[in-house]
């Protein structure tokens, strides 16, 4: 893994874990037992950080939905869902930290916003624009919701409270 790529990943546990006002050089250079200076000679200013943050966010989510789009589409969406929210949680936190900090720039924050589901894939296997931005909102409130309340944690929300909606969206109400 190249240097560049750990640095994000270190920044994204750093958000993940003690928010925004944690991400600085001098705290990924800590974490990761640099010498003072090394991960601004990678990415010089906290923008910088921010870009390749999102860079790393936006590459996983492409990649692991590609290992998992095959099959049914309920059960693609739960076992995405579901990887996001176990495997990839520090990347979800960071995500919606970075989303609603009002110092990450615009475009930064828009990509985040893209970058977990394709509104032309969900419109694709929908048929609908209106019907493929529901489905995506349906996806983004349930791992709002699974990350308040802990995926797999104490409050029970587990894959069965991630297919239930999902599947009812997609097949209908009986289903």
């Amino acid at each position: 893994m190249d240097r560049r790529t750990v640095i994000a990943d270190a920044a994204i546990s750093l958000i993940a874990h003690s928010g925004m006002r944690a991400l600085t050089h001098r705290g990924i250079d800590s974490a990761l037992e640099f010498p003072p200076g090394s991960t601004s000679y990678y990415l010089r200013t906290k923008q910088d950080l921010i870009g390749a943050v999102v860079e790393r966010i936006t590459e996983s989510s492409r990649a692991a939905f590609e290992q998992v789009n095959s099959g049914d589409p309920v059960e693609v969406t739960v076992t995405y869902l579901a990887d996001l929210l176990t495997e990839r949680a520090d990347q979800l936190r960071a995500r919606h930290a970075l989303t609603i900090d009002p110092t990450v720039e615009p475009a930064a924050r828009e990509q985040l916003a893209r970058c977990l589901f394709s509104a032309e894939g969900a419109t694709e296997l929908l048929g609908e624009v209106r019907l493929g931005e529901g489905f995506l909102a349906l996806c983004e409130g349930l791992i709002a919701v699974a990350l308040m309340c802990g995926y797999d944690g104490a409050l029970g929300y587990d894959t069965e409270s991630l297919r239930t909606p999902v599947a009812r969206y997609l097949n209908g109400p009986g289903a």
